[in-house]
């Protein structure tokens, strides 16, 4: 990177942080190079407004990383069935040097997303409903909300909410259960309030122009009505006609005339492309906010780069979503260059705990960790 290039100082408190939109960023001075085994020299400089130091390195996606990987081979491989120790082996690398790498990544798309969502002009209706799978043991199963197009089958929002294990159990299961509720317990109402959060994304979606009005599709489930009359905004936009909710049984055939069959087609599409969603297999989740992070690349190959029918054409969900097809390129092509920083990016809440890692695994004591330069 070329001193010319360097867009603002990446110490989030300066004044200079802020002005790359504005105001050309020219208070720095050169302060010298350093030597680095995996990227070789490095410039350094120093910012004349905060007088703190950085270097090009602290505006890529590799900063503080000590080996350089291929980002679009790691997350082809994780969105092909294959697990972290397949991907650790194929690259030569730890599966704590995959996740992290998978980190990075959900943090550059997350940013990506945000950036792209400015310009959606949406004119379709809305499909919701859970995923459910589990993480850290199959007596923490989870349910990950989904808020998808009904046409593009392109997938707005995504929330995590692990669930109390329910259905038949033996006497022996039951007392293991409650033993392990003793150590943590899921929250009664989780399904409620994590699909508030899903019913308050769709506000996001509408617009004077495009889409004045919107019907969001769900199954029966008694807590989905509940959520919507507990939203003060979504239930004042229903009130007024804005946001219709219809319902269909969960137990229609899941045929493309379904009105749920763009949230019924993700869900087999996630069953059959990430491997620890796989029925009945080996792998699985240890951790609630690094399975979110797979769902996040996961969903943005999904949505951006794959082809909306594999023989329908080049179209891609996002292009059927009102996204502008060159903004997207642009956003692509650069991906993995530029760091995405926290403190420049716009996010929504579910987007948000997915970046700062703030969702709560089961039996985990504390937070999980996320490092400093996450939070710049």
């Amino acid at each position: 990177m070329h001193a010319f290039s360097i867009p603002f100082c990446p110490h989030k408190d300066c004044r200079c942080h802020h002005l790359h939109n504005t105001t050309p960023y020219t208070q720095y001075i050169s302060w010298g190079w350093y030597s680095t085994k995996a990227f070789g020299p490095i410039r350094r400089f120093r910012c004349r407004a905060c007088q703190r130091t950085f270097s090009t390195q602290s505006f890529s996606v590799d900063y503080f990383a000590k080996r350089h990987f291929d980002y679009e081979d790691i997350l082809a491989r994780l969105s092909s069935t294959s697990c972290l120790r397949a991907i650790g082996r194929a690259v030569s690398a730890s599966t704590d040097t995959i996740s992290n790498r998978i980190a990075r990544a959900a943090r550059q798309v997350l940013a990506a997303d945000a950036r792209l969502s400015r310009t959606r002009r949406p004119c379709e209706d809305l499909v919701a409903d859970g995923f459910e799978s589990f993480c850290v043991s199959q007596y923490f199963p989870n349910n990950i909300h989904l808020l998808v197009g009904k046409d593009s089958q392109f997938v707005y929002a995504a929330d995590h909410v692990t669930l109390r294990r329910k259905g038949r159990m033996t006497d022996h299961q039951k007392l293991r259960r409650r033993d392990l509720e003793k150590l943590w317990r899921a929250d009664p109402r989780g399904i409620e309030r994590s699909f508030r959060r899903i019913a308050g994304d769709c506000l996001r979606l509408l617009s004077e122009q495009a889409r004045p009005s919107l019907c969001l599709w769900t199954d029966e489930k008694r807590e989905y009505p509940r959520a919507i009359a507990s939203s003060p905004c979504a239930s004042a936009l229903r009130e007024q006609g804005r946001i219709r909710h219809r319902t269909v049984s969960s137990r229609a055939a899941r045929t493309i005339q379904n009105p749920l069959f763009a949230v019924n087609y993700m869900d087999r599409e996630i069953r059959k492309d990430l491997h620890e969603h796989v029925r009945e297999t080996t792998c699985f989740g240890r951790n609630v906010n690094r399975q979110m992070e797979r769902l996040v690349v996961y969903l943005y190959a999904h949505n951006f780069q794959r082809r909306h029918r594999a023989r329908g054409g080049v179209l891609r969900p996002s292009d059927l979503a009102g996204y502008d097809a060159t903004q997207t390129a642009k956003e692509g092509g650069g991906l993995w260059g530029a760091r995405a920083f926290l403190s420049l990016t716009g996010l929504g809440e579910m987007a948000r705990d997915s970046w700062l890692r703030a969702r709560e695994t089961p039996l985990r004591a504390g937070r999980d960790y996320l490092p400093a330069y996450a939070l710049g």
